[in-house]
């Protein structure tokens, strides 16, 4: 029987013996189903139902219950899937086998991974997993914040005497299986909490702790450690202040949907790898598995299909932002498609990104940005639908409308003024002959003559005829 101990990352694992202890979702991947599970030697793992798998999984897998696994991959976590110490967990899927087995007393029942105040400092704001907390109940509250959210604020004293203010979420108060609100209002004289998966974050400068997805609320466990706190602990401690404000979008983010813009490329980001091996059948995340590749739905496969997983941060000078990438944008930057650039570099590492790529750092792009609204109004993304580099177009001269010509006799003191732009003059002589018994027809084209023209007759009667020459 495998323990887990002995898995390794992008591994395959034999029969497993494990409890499933807790289960959760993160609020934004909802396609997967997470699992805490620990074996005989009290080791602990994440296990992970996702996509085409997750309903099944979440139909065979429940908490409190024993089970013995196989066929399953141990895939490597991203920063967003990490919450243990472990660098991968187990992947399961519908191809997986996952038996029952009668409870028993060689699996534990709980399992925490405490850690005092001062360790909880020392891991800082990043830390290489989220900890697990324990101590007396202190204060209890009920908080809202400035956007009309509630949250709860716990303060816990542990054995040193140090007191530590968490917040409780949203995504953990409304779920009675992390957080049941009757267990703690109110508190007896001594009540000891577990408060798992702190999460720490900055605010106002300050390090602070709150649940994350994977935290669950316990009250007086059945562990030593709970025997240990009930103690007398007295004296009310000071809260932690309530989180105001919300966070700021621009204006144009919000108005538009879609615009083109130009900005460059900042930096590129990717947990892991840039690029995943995914099931041709059901897009899931595929491994490979001796010289094969297999999905955890579908079995071995022969052949994967390539998806990037790529995010960019572009600027310009008005501002900076974080934008997903699309699949026809990601082309146009590696000049192919992904399957033909790995075929032509069948070297190519997963973890570091190819020059072609990379050089298009900090060069001016054109960019089509197009707007993802989320489940709040608040939770908004942008992908980059379409980019390229910057055109200029031909500018295409464009005719102007000439002047009416303002046609007039000309007098011999009178000169020629020189056009602005080169006009082709044409000189054309004209007679008038008073003995023509037709009279010459007007059109709007000689409107502008016909006075000058009835002057210069009354002049042939006085001097004879006259030879004028206009400008046309």
């Amino acid at each position: 029987m495998t323990s887990i101990s002995d898995l390794k990352t992008d591994g395959i694992g034999g029969p497993l013996q494990v409890r499933i202890l807790r289960k959760w979702k993160h609020d934004v991947r909802q396609y997967e189903t997470w699992y805490l599970a620990v074996d005989r030697f009290a080791d602990a793992i994440q296990i992970l139902g996702q996509r085409t798998n997750q309903s099944y999984i979440e139909s065979v897998l429940h908490v409190s219950q024993c089970y013995t696994i196989s066929d399953y991959s141990c895939p490597q976590l991203d920063n967003y899937q990490k919450f243990l110490q472990n660098e991968f967990y187990i992947d399961v899927g519908l191809k997986s086998i996952i038996q029952p087995i009668p409870d028993t007393l060689t699996i534990p029942k709980t399992w925490f991974r405490f850690v005092p105040k001062s360790h909880l400092i020392d891991l800082g704001e990043r830390p290489p997993y989220y900890p697990d907390y324990i101590g007396v109940l202190s204060k209890i509250r009920d908080c809202t914040k400035a956007g009309g959210e509630s949250f709860v604020l716990l303060i816990l004293t542990d054995e040193s005497g140090s007191e530590l203010a968490i917040n409780l979420w949203k995504e953990c108060i409304t779920n009675p299986d992390k957080f049941n609100c009757d267990s703690l209002h109110p508190p007896p004289a001594t009540m000891v909490v577990v408060v798992t998966n702190l999460k720490p974050s900055i605010y106002n400068g300050v390090l602070r702790y709150g649940s994350s997805h994977a935290t669950h609320i316990y009250v007086n466990p059945d562990i030593p450690e709970t025997i240990a706190l009930i103690n007398p602990f007295t004296g009310p401690s000071r809260p932690a202040p309530p989180l105001s404000g919300t966070p700021l979008t621009l204006y144009d983010m919000k108005t538009k949907n879609r615009y083109d813009l130009l900005a460059s490329i900042k930096e590129f980001h990717y947990q892991n790898n840039w690029f995943q091996p995914i099931c041709p059948i059901c897009k899931d995340p595929i491994f490979k598995r001796g010289e094969s590749w297999y999905c955890s739905a579908h079995g071995l496969i022969e052949k994967p299909t390539y998806m990037y997983k790529l995010t960019v941060t572009i600027t310009d000078a008005t501002d900076t932002i974080s934008a997903l990438i699309s699949e026809t944008s990601c082309q146009k930057l590696l000049k192919s498609s992904l399957e033909n650039f790995i075929s032509n570099n069948p070297h190519i590492k997963r973890n570091t990104l190819p020059p072609i790529i990379t050089n298009h750092k900090e060069q001016t792009k054109k960019m089509s940005i197009q707007m993802l609204r989320a489940s709040t109004p608040d939770n908004i993304r942008f992908i980059i639908t379409d980019i390229e580099d910057p055109t200029t177009r031909a500018q295409t001269s464009v005719p102007a409308t000439p002047a009416q010509p303002q046609m007039t006799r000309m007098q011999p003191s009178d000169t020629i003024p020189e056009p602005s732009t080169p006009v082709q003059h044409v000189a054309r002589a004209l007679t008038y002959d008073p003995t023509e018994s037709t009279p010459r027809k007007k059109c709007k084209a000689d409107s502008q003559t016909a006075d000058i023209i009835d002057k210069h007759r009354k002049m042939h009667l006085l001097f004879g005829p006259i030879s004028l020459s206009f400008v046309i």
